[in-house]
């Protein structure tokens, strides 16, 4: 009777410790994942303003097309309930997660304007539509959800 007691305490404390520490790479995980996302937009964001030359207002510019993904939680990673994009010079995107933390990515880059102010993603596939415009400012790379007919490159 005593080692079944004796088991059962060490399995809980095993779980104490076991499942803080996954949560915490669950966490790590999803951060690097946020990051990646920024990353991604931005180097699509800068591609466009380097090889395209924005166009005059009224006339549709350059365009790319690229594919977010927001995790939904697993095993390995922490599931985000919201996923802010906001422009600037450059992208930032904000990832609320399930469990509570705020991840926060910004990375540098060519100017950048979201529709809407910013935009909001929930878990899962999401397109998004990269034109390179102008302004009276110069060139600006305009962010926007892709139409389902709209084709992915």
């Amino acid at each position: 009777m005593i080692r079944v007691v004796l088991t059962c305490l060490l399995a809980v404390a095993i779980a104490g410790v076991a499942f803080p520490a996954a949560d915490a790479a669950r966490a790590d995980a999803t951060t690097v994942k946020i990051g990646t996302m920024a990353d991604e937009l931005a180097h699509a964001s800068a591609t466009l303003a380097t090889t395209e030359d924005p166009t005059p207002a009224g006339v549709a510019g350059a365009q790319r097309h690229i594919v977010l993904t927001v995790p939904s939680g697993s095993w390995r990673a922490a599931g985000v309930s919201r996923l802010s994009i906001r422009g600037g010079d450059g992208v930032e995107l904000t990832a609320t997660t399930s469990s509570g933390p705020t991840v926060v990515r910004r990375v540098g880059g060519p100017r950048v304007r979201v529709v809407g102010e910013r935009l909001v993603l929930g878990p899962g596939q999401h397109r998004l539509k990269l034109t390179l415009a102008s302004d009276t400012d110069g060139s600006v790379v305009v962010i926007a959800p892709a139409h389902a007919d709209s084709s992915v490159a």
